[in-house]
């Protein structure tokens, strides 16, 4: 029997969570340390944070909150945004994720996705077509 899990999934940027359509029309939501607080009370199964506009921006991901998250709650902890080489993978788990998802930087070439990319890695690939 297959068990419904309840995951939700907060954008963060400049972070502050936030909600938007396509990227556009982006409003800030909330804390994300308080919302990682909620969603932990409320009985969510897992977390994951998406800094949505690290790797485009080319910056570095937000270990600052994701450190104070994961003191914070008591359940998986999975985490995206801005993640390229194994350096940012070790540094994400060091913070406290449990895992890592990754993306765009993994379509950046080997140094992500090689054989030596931790275990607790999600993976994602998306295309988008210009006409």
């Amino acid at each position: 029997m297959i068990t419904k899990r309840i995951i939700p999934c907060l954008d963060v940027r400049n972070g502050r969570v936030v909600k938007g359509t396509n990227f556009e029309g982006i409003k800030d939501v909330a804390d994300p340390v308080e919302m990682a607080r909620l969603y932990n009370a409320a009985g969510a199964d897992e977390l994951v944070f998406y800094d949505i506009t690290a790797s485009f921006e080319g910056r570095a991901l937000f270990t600052d909150i994701l450190t104070r998250v994961a003191s914070e709650i008591f359940i998986p902890l999975t985490v995206g945004g801005g993640i390229n080489t194994l350096e940012d993978f070790d540094r994400v788990l060091k913070c406290g994720a449990d895992k890592v998802s990754v993306n765009s930087g993994r379509s950046a070439g080997p140094r992500t996705s090689s054989r030596r990319r931790p275990r607790n890695t999600a993976t994602s690939a998306s295309s988008s077509r210009q006409t």
